[in-house]
């Protein structure tokens, strides 16, 4: 049975590689994207367990370390007790670097227990000289680092924020670390600019049974920090649980598509060899041993494309290691990850071939005999209704067909919602700050992430000295988490700023201190809360004193906390994330940004209708969304090429005979190319309905369901329009090209 198998497989060669392709490249995906989940995690471990420490304390209700922020007194206070042996602090944060957007950087205490497990392999160790200011703009790369920024010792590298010596190489054995930077901790809080704040204290105890004890004594001294045995931490960090689960996401689309592809494929094998089949059949081969063979060609041709997949993944890994710009998502290629990505394969060949092969045991040995395939008398009745000749070759095979448009459809249906979303955001964001009645946006220049941005309140009373300026409204934004929800949006004003008093309160009233919070008119049924109640934000009570609604849904599902308050939450001391500038006379924002920008070189100035198009988050959305649209492009272009061809090999003896009765090499060509544009385009308004039923379902999300908004702008529709004229041409080229050369004597004679 194998060996029957095999040669079946390798009968059509191209449909063959063809469809181990597509599925080798949705394993690719599962293996390098889950790969680069699993190294993010895995690096979070070793960042807080690599170096000994027993305990770690942390902001409760910070949904990553790199947001989190605990006081510097704490380091001290906890070190004072006889059950310790020591205590240090670190900051995490990434900056942007050169040809890196996002770049890791690690601050700890040069005399601390935990840099010690960062081994030095060429150079010194931070504040080696012994200066009065020891370690100061000094900085360790990770091996890693220093090879794909090209960096020796010696070299200055440039940061946001600041220029800095390397003085050494080190590696710790973590991936993840080796792609980052190690700073003093104080030249790490005044880069990340958290003064005298903390991302996390680590702990050594005298005796580590002792444990619970300590653990226990250190919730009740400080309520408002989470303390958890160092194993435990990685998996508390939601920002790692939201990379893995993005990343499964890409890998499950492409999946999907390469598994209607190899369903496809294996059901046009089948047809082909209905007569075979009967034959088979009329010899005495029983059902079973039928359904056997086709669901065996199935498996085998998922395995084949698994083992590829897996291939190509590791190797693909490999290479985003050496970009500067992906050199922080450090893979870890394991065992149960290849193990995954085959038994994905293998699900989808078993999946894939259900059908086919159940349709094929089903057969009666004298109808399969009589089976003319796809140009026979019974096809041409089926579309003799059907006037346009493109069309009319579609609809021979329904089946194959349906399923191309399909995958196809699956494909663009993620481009669309995938950008949609992106540009829904913009909309909303833009909204937001018109809304809020400002000229002008000011936030910290080239920041990795809007959620790390850091301007100084003193930039706030520069800007409002100016003449021309009328009202300068500083404004947080940052997540936290609550009892009912995850991550919660919280923003912060100033009380009686003008930018507050865009909220409109239907209920209830407005802002008069701190502890208090605005909740928005769709937020609050999610969290259960109504005038008068206490919410805990951040593990932080604030009693609910209004309901507000401003037409904007980015907002209404949020809540809205004093400025201070918020500086407190976040860790921002004397920090806004931005500013909003209300302008004499807004005819001049332009000449007065430029001011701004001259005087004020750390911080970035753009127009409040422009101003999401520039956030690093939404070039680094629009470049995520292009990789994942090249994706779709490649699985639906193989799917699209395993078609047509098969199309042209079911049609040989009909090309042959139009070739014979005159018809020029660029008719066929054309004829070939009309049809995979054809299908193309039928696949892009199927995934537009797609797309926007998807943005039906994301609207029942409870609290994100208003945030994410799919917005179909021409310009969107276009792109898809145009990814799908691609599709067409990249699947049709090689198949209108293979019809166009068929010799006409050979052709008549093809069975």
């Amino acid at each position: 049975m194998l060996n029957l198998i095999l040669k079946n497989l390798f009968r059509r060669k191209t449909r063959t590689l063809l469809t181990v392709a597509g599925i080798a490249v949705g394993v690719a995906a599962i293996v390098a994207l889950g790969a680069m989940g699993e190294g993010l995690r895995t690096g979070y471990l070793s960042m807080f367990s690599g170096s000994g420490a027993d305990l770690i304390m942390m902001q409760k209700g910070a949904w990553d370390i790199t947001i989190g922020a605990v006081d510097e007194d704490t380091v001290n206070q906890v070190a004072a007790l006889p059950e310790v042996r020591a205590a240090t602090g670190m900051v995490v944060g990434n900056v942007t670097a050169p040809g890196a957007m996002y770049f890791f950087v690690f601050g700890y205490d040069p005399d601390g227990f935990a840099i010690k497990r960062f081994q030095i392999v060429e150079g010194q160790p931070l504040g080696a000289s012994h200066s009065a200011t020891r370690g100061s703009h000094e900085i360790l790369l990770g091996k890693q680092a220093a090879s794909v920024m090209r960096l020796k010792v010696g070299d200055t590298l440039r940061l946001t924020g600041g220029a800095f010596h390397v003085v050494g190489i080190y590696t710790s054995g973590s991936g993840f670390e080796d792609a980052a930077a190690v700073l003093s901790l104080a030249d790490a809080q005044r880069l990340l600019q958290k003064p005298r704040q903390l991302g996390a204290v680590q702990i050594k105890l005298n005796d580590a049974r002792q444990i619970e004890q300590v653990r226990a004594e250190l919730e009740r001294r400080y309520p408002r920090l989470t303390i958890s045995q160092s194993s435990q931490t990685a998996d508390q960090q939601q920002w790692i649980t939201y990379i893995q689960g993005f990343a499964l996401g890409i890998a499950l689309l492409a999946v999907v598509i390469g598994g209607v592809g190899m369903t496809n494929a294996v059901m046009m094998s089948t047809f082909e060899r209905t007569r075979e089949i009967g034959t088979l059949r009329a010899l005495g081969w029983s059902r079973r041993r039928v359904l056997t063979m086709v669901l065996g060609e199935s498996v085998m041709l998922g395995m084949i494309g698994g083992l590829a997949g897996c291939a190509v993944g590791a190797a693909l890994i490999g290479a985003l290691g050496q970009s500067p710009a992906m050199s922080f998502l450090q893979g870890n290629v394991s065992l149960p990850l290849i193990g995954q990505g085959l038994l994905t394969a293998m699900a989808l060949g078993a999946a894939g071939g259900v059908y086919p092969a159940r349709w094929a045991s089903r057969l009666l040995p004298i109808e399969a005999l009589r089976y003319e395939g796809g140009s026979g008398a019974e096809a041409r009745l089926r579309t003799s209704r059907v006037k346009s000749e493109t069309l009319r070759s579609l609809a021979r095979r329904r089946r194959r067909t349906a399923l191309t448009i399909v995958g196809i459809s699956i494909g663009l249906a993620a481009v669309v919602a995938l950008n949609g979303i992106a540009d829904g955001f913009i909309v909303m964001f833009n909204q937001m700050m018109m809304t809020t009645d400002v000229d002008l946006v000011v936030q910290q220049r080239d920041t990795s992430d809007l959620a790390y941005s850091a301007v100084n309140e003193r930039v706030g009373r520069e800007i409002a000295a100016l003449p021309d300026v009328q009202s300068v409204s500083g404004i947080v934004i940052s997540a936290v988490e609550t009892n009912e929800a995850p991550i919660f949006l919280i923003m912060g004003y100033a009380p009686y700023e003008p930018a507050i008093e865009h909220f409109k309160i239907v209920e209830g009233r407005g802002l008069s201190g701190n502890r208090e919070v605005m909740i928005g008119r769709s937020a609050v049924d999610v969290l259960k809360v109504k005038v008068g109640e206490v919410i805990r934000l951040a593990n932080v009570g604030f009693r609910v004193v209004g309901i507000f609604e401003t037409g904007v849904s980015y907002e209404n599902s949020a809540g809205v906390i004093s400025l201070r308050d918020a500086q407190a939450l976040v860790g921002k001391p004397r920090q806004v994330t931005m500013y909003g500038i209300k302008l004499n006379d807004p005819q001049r924002a332009q000449a007065i940004a430029a001011t701004i920008e001259a005087h004020l070189p750390d911080v970035a100035v753009s127009p409040a209708s422009e101003f999401a198009e520039n956030l690093p988050d939404m070039k680094r959305s629009y470049a995520a969304m292009g990789a994942i649209s090249a994706l779709a492009i490649l699985v639906g272009g193989i799917g699209m090429m395993n078609t047509m061809i098969m199309s042209v090999y079911e049609r040989t003896r009909e090309i042959g005979t139009l070739r014979a009765l005159g018809w020029r090499r660029l008719r066929v060509l054309l004829t070939v190319l009309k049809e995979s544009l054809a299908l193309s385009l039928i696949g892009v308004v199927a995934g537009a309905v797609l797309a926007w039923l998807l943005g039906v379902l994301l609207r029942q999300i409870p609290l994100w369901g208003d945030m994410v908004r799919i917005s179909f702008s021409p310009a969107l529709l276009t792109q898809a329009l145009i990814v799908a004229l691609i599709l067409g041409l990249l699947g049709g080229s090689y198949p209108a090209w293979r019809a166009a050369n068929l010799s006409p004597a050979e052709a008549l004679r093809y069975e």
